[in-house]
């Protein structure tokens, strides 16, 4: 099979194949799972999206670390992550407190500190950069599109909230936003700490678990 192919296949195929791999997952064990579903379906997709880097990287002889390396802080990119980190902010105002239980609180910090550093490393650091031979462009929409397919498909099997128009816009536009951020910043430092906000301030836990009321949705 020629390289070329190779690549088209892996940087097409991966992505929908997680997709698909995760969405199986959450559909099979929701009925007896709930409200807890998102906890192996958090650990699947860690695990395979990040497998995928990882292989990625031994065959281009790199470590996955590359990825935060090098890191470009210019102002105006500065300025665009935070001001992206902070477009959810009202639903943590309205609904912090909300977050009452030690269980809610422990998972709402942990995955807020490790699912961007998955979500970014796969979809922005390792689709971004393949070797698929497409204009930039055309992968940063790609990317975005798929990851905002990944929550709908993924989280949505469970979590109304992931369903909502709101939800399906904000995370296309913010994935165009990271995309861009990747792209002039050289790393995932930045996307993360903007991703890491989002997380913070939406509250996924408790989304993931429909406990929030549903009146705005990112």
């Amino acid at each position: 099979m020629k390289e070329t192919t190779k690549n088209n296949l892996s940087f097409f195929g991966f992505p929908i194949m997680v997709i698909l791999f995760c969405h199986i997952i959450v559909k099979l064990l929701n009925p007896v799972t709930t409200p807890y579903t998102w906890i192996p379906g958090m650990i699947s997709y860690w695990l395979i999206s990040f497998s995928i880097v990882y292989f990625d990287c031994r065959k281009r002889k790199i470590h996955f670390t590359k990825y935060l390396k090098g890191t470009k802080f210019k102002f105006y990119l500065i300025v665009i992550a935070i001001v992206a980190g902070f477009i959810p902010f009202p639903i943590f105002i309205l609904h912090f407190k909300l977050l009452t239980a030690p269980f809610l609180i422990g998972s709402w910090i942990f995955v807020a500190l490790v699912n961007p550093f998955f979500e970014e490393i796969f979809w922005r650091g390792y689709l971004l950069d393949h070797a698929a031979k497409l204009p930039v462009f055309l992968k940063i929409i790609y990317s975005s599109a798929l990851f905002t397919l990944s929550h709908t498909f993924i989280w949505g099997v469970f979590a109304k909230a992931m369903l909502t128009p709101e939800l399906i816009i904000s995370v296309f536009v913010m994935g165009i936003l990271w995309s861009f951020i990747y792209l002039k910043s050289k790393s995932i430092v930045l996307p993360y700490f903007s991703h890491l906000l989002v997380d913070i301030f939406n509250l996924s836990v408790l989304a993931m678990m429909n406990l929030l009321p549903i009146v705005m949705h990112f």
